[in-house]
């Protein structure tokens, strides 16, 4: 018995933690199932969230684009994203309905039916979806309405202007019936034809008051008339703001062409300014009173003239000179001669400038050459101000035979003169354009045709184009000016005695290939 017993212990002990260890393996696996069940709910609930949160994030972006589209700053897609998503009665057209009522309270009005027409700029259609979003926000309209006010306001003034206008006219009108009574009271005694022709004056005088006074009544039911249409004015501003400034424009074009009328071709020629001395040992180079200040730069020239040259007048320097006709003998020709030319060559400061007198400028260098105190004169160059022109004809200025005119414009451009256009010979059209600014058209050398003349028939056509091209700037009021003229005031270097010969030599080119070749260069715009 006692050997049973000690062969059972170790199997009860074996039993007893076989149970123990099963119990403890129950435990473990029951509480890793339950942490793992807990960390599943975890996940779901986690990913409900997540879904919700993106679902907002669609919803506040949705109503980002609305409001940025309302405000009229919509970025990259936001109007085709609203386009395609918006549905009837869904948030984007609560949004917008929402916005448009609350638009409508803040201004005092009902509801979002009344709403100025300006501000209806997004609203619901019939089924109660968002219309196609516009392009035009709230920012457009109070920018429009900004300005509108402006143009109340100089509408005001313009009324206000008139009135005062008729208030002056109605003065003037009492006046006059004023002085009819007076002069009416002195006439009585005069003899009866004297006072029948008088009569007939003064009737004259009160059949042009009635024209007024109806004039005044018409003016004053006008103005009656404009204070009734303000209402209606907010409609048609944008078109009267672009009458008025076509108006505006056909004024200054007007202005231009009437001053032009009034200016004739070098009428308003006045000195520039003045020689202050010659510089001792040098040749030639004399100090003017004109510097950087008043524009001048390196390259203008100016005609010298004597002190006493704007009393005396142009007739005062113009002389015969002989000069050769072409065929072997001299011509008497009338010309302007002034005392000689200059060139800029060296701005010092804002009022001082060094220039050369130009070789050969002087006629009668020792009795009338150029001394301190003689006066400068530029046909176009006014201190600053230089006046448009254009160039057409043969500038053949230095008498060889070859046409000169890049020359003259690369010249004219470096002494800061604008040359607007020129004819191209050989094109036969403006390169360039003559405009209402342009002051002058100077015409150089024009093709010399005669019976006998091969290319008479060649010739006649290029003169045709050119007289056709003078008169297109005619229209415009721009007035045309030989050369001899206008680079002898201006200090342009030239031969006055180009032969006839050289004339056709420099006009052969243009008389074959019409419209072939490289044209010239264009001048830069002014």
């Amino acid at each position: 018995m006692a050997k049973s017993k000690e062969t059972s212990v170790p199997l009860i002990f074996a039993l007893v933690f076989f149970v123990l260890t099963t119990i403890a393996f129950g435990v473990m696996w029951y509480l890793s199932f339950s942490e793992m069940e807990t960390h599943v709910n975890a996940k779901k609930t986690a990913e409900k969230d997540l879904a919700g949160l993106r679902t907002s994030k669609e919803e506040s972006e949705r109503l980002a684009r609305v409001y940025r589209i309302y405000l009229g700053i919509p970025q990259n897609d936001d109007v085709n994203v609203i386009e395609t998503e918006s549905k009837a009665g869904d948030k984007i057209a609560g949004e917008v309905k929402l916005i448009n009522e609350a638009m409508a309270k803040k201004i005092g009005l009902a509801d979002a039916t009344t709403l100025p027409d300006e501000l209806k700029f997004w609203q619901l259609d019939a089924a109660g979806k968002a219309n196609k979003p516009t392009t035009e926000g709230l920012v457009d309209q109070i920018a429009k309405i900004k300005n509108k006010e402006v143009a109340y306001k100089a509408a005001e003034d313009e009324r206000d202007a008139y009135k005062k206008q008729i208030l002056a006219l109605a003065k003037t009108a009492t006046e006059l019936k004023d002085a009819t009574l007076k002069f009416k009271t002195v006439t009585d005694a005069l003899p009866k034809d004297i006072q029948d022709k008088i009569a007939a004056v003064v009737n004259g005088f009160d059949a042009r008051t009635k024209k007024y006074e109806a004039a005044e009544a018409l003016a004053n039911k006008t103005i009656t008339d404009v204070k009734e249409e303000r209402d209606r004015y907010e409609r048609e501003l944008r078109k009267e703001k672009e009458k008025v400034a076509q108006l505006q424009d056909d004024n200054k074009r007007l202005v231009v062409e009437a001053s032009k009328g009034d200016r004739e071709t070098f009428t308003f020629d006045e000195p520039q300014g003045k020689i202050l001395r010659k510089v001792p040992g040098t040749d030639g180079v004399v100090e003017i009173n004109l510097g950087s200040a008043v524009g001048v730069r390196p390259g203008l020239t100016f005609t010298i003239l004597p002190t006493d040259f704007p009393e005396k007048g142009r007739q005062s320097r113009v002389r015969m000179l002989r000069v050769p006709d072409g065929k072997g003998a001299y011509k008497s020709v009338e010309t302007f001669v002034p005392k000689g030319s200059i060139e800029v060559f060296e701005v010092v400061n804002e009022r001082l400038s060094l220039a050369r007198v130009q070789a050969g400028s002087e006629l009668d260098p020792i009795r009338d050459g150029v001394a301190q105190g003689d006066l400068l004169y530029n046909s176009v160059w006014r201190k600053g101000v230089a006046d448009h022109i254009a160039l057409v004809g043969i500038f053949d200025v230095n008498g060889d035979g070859t046409d000169d005119i890049e020359t003259v414009v690369k010249d004219l451009l470096k002494m800061g003169i604008p040359v607007d256009a020129y004819f191209d010979m050989k094109k036969r059209a403006w390169v360039g354009q003559v405009t209402e600014r342009t002051r002058y058209i100077v015409e150089g050398y024009f093709p010399l045709n005669t019976v006998t003349d091969p290319n008479r028939d060649e010739k006649t056509k290029l003169l045709e184009a050119m007289s056709k091209a003078i008169g297109e700037g005619k229209q415009k009021g721009v007035n045309n000016v030989n050369f001899r003229d206008f680079f002898s005031r201006m200090g342009y270097k030239f031969r006055l005695d180009v032969t006839d010969d050289k004339v056709n030599q420099a006009t052969a080119p243009y008389l074959s290939n019409v419209a072939v070749g490289a044209p010239l260069t264009p001048p830069p715009p002014p």
